[in-house]
């Protein structure tokens, strides 16, 4: 009997070792097949403004509906370069994702310039619907033409006036303002059509500048009013809402083709979900706390309704004449879609 009971435990012991020799096996070819992956995310932002809450959601997400398998490690802050250094290193795979402005992505992919153009969409939801649309794919098959993945389109912010000279109602309030912009043709053209003179200045020069008279102000977005801190030296700050500005993340496309497919839909389904977050919670909630910010530093804002809008379009129509044609018929097509 005690023979037959030691041959009964030790025929238990070989199959629970050869059942944890097979997870073992198992556990490496799951390693070896790439079912496990891990990425690093650059972006420009401090980690508590929209665009930061925005790369910790994604990674965040994608971690929970990966049980762990896809691991993304957030930089903030410019750690690993400049907006266009970023996606440069995307296409050459140094680093796997970036979250950029589409003005950063346009040296790559041409059309997306046309996003630049002033009063080019009637509001928000506008942009969200044409970047949603045949449009933004036409954008993603160029960008990917390049090596580079658009995992999505997002509400970066709107380009206002502030200046610390005047309250901007009409157009003519912006005669003879220096106005910061980037180097960038169709904003240079854009302010001289407004009346003023454009001063192309490096985004952190741009504070001192104003502070020392270089200029009277730029085209702030709220992110840029209170990350910059450009309420403590521009004072009136009125909401034109003279152009859109998208911001995209975008992946290295080899990767992204590399990973297993159900990790593809969950980090599709991860981006997703927080894109879908940060227009419905991050961005209105810190659009209204900028707006407090800069009330309680004595910014003086002057809403859409008190200004006349159409002054500042009709003025800006030769910057359509000169460039619409460089995009093709995508002008017609982003004025139809509603």
């Amino acid at each position: 009997m005690k023979t037959k009971w030691l041959s009964i435990v030790g025929c238990l012991m070989l199959l629970t070792l050869s059942a944890c020799g097979q997870d073992e096996i198992a556990d490496g070819e799951a390693k070896a097949s790439g079912e496990s992956a891990e990425l690093r995310f650059g972006h420009a932002a401090p980690a508590t403004d929209p665009g930061g809450l925005f790369a910790d959601k994604i990674a965040a997400d994608a971690k929970e509906q990966t049980d762990g398998a896809l691991a993304i490690n957030v930089f903030p802050g410019s750690q690993l370069g400049g907006e266009v250094e970023m996606v440069e290193q995307v296409r050459a795979g140094t680093i796997d994702i970036a979250l950029v402005t589409s003005g950063a992505l346009s040296n790559f992919v041409s059309d997306l310039a046309v996003l630049d153009l002033p009063f080019l969409f009637d509001d928000l939801e506008h942009a969200q619907t044409v970047l949603s649309s045949e449009v933004g794919d036409e954008f993603k098959a160029q960008a990917s033409e390049q090596g580079l993945k658009i995992l999505t389109f997002f509400d970066y912010g709107v380009a206002n006036i502030a200046n610390n000279k005047v309250d901007v109602t009409s157009v003519a309030d912006m005669d003879g303002l220096k106005m910061r912009t980037l180097e960038n043709e169709i904003f240079i053209d854009t302010f001289k059509a407004l009346g003023s003179d454009a001063v192309p200045i490096p985004y952190p020069e741009l504070y001192t500048s104003i502070q020392q008279g270089v200029v009277n102000g730029t085209d702030a977005l709220n992110v840029t009013m209170t990350g910059g801190k450009l309420y403590e030296v521009t004072k009136h700050f009125s909401k034109v809402n003279l152009s859109y500005r998208a911001g995209v993340i975008v992946m290295n496309q080899s990767k992204y083709d590399s990973l297993p497919e159900d990790m593809k839909e969950k980090l599709d389904q991860a981006v997703a979900d927080g894109t879908a977050h940060y227009h419905e919670t991050i961005y209105p909630e810190y659009e209204a706390s900028a707006d407090q910010l800069m009330e309680d530093n004595g910014v003086k804002i002057i809403e859409k309704e008190d200004i006349d809008i159409d002054s500042f379009k009709k003025a800006v129509e030769p910057v359509y004449e000169k460039h619409e044609s460089e995009f093709g018929d995508i002008v017609e097509r982003i004025r139809n879609a509603q």
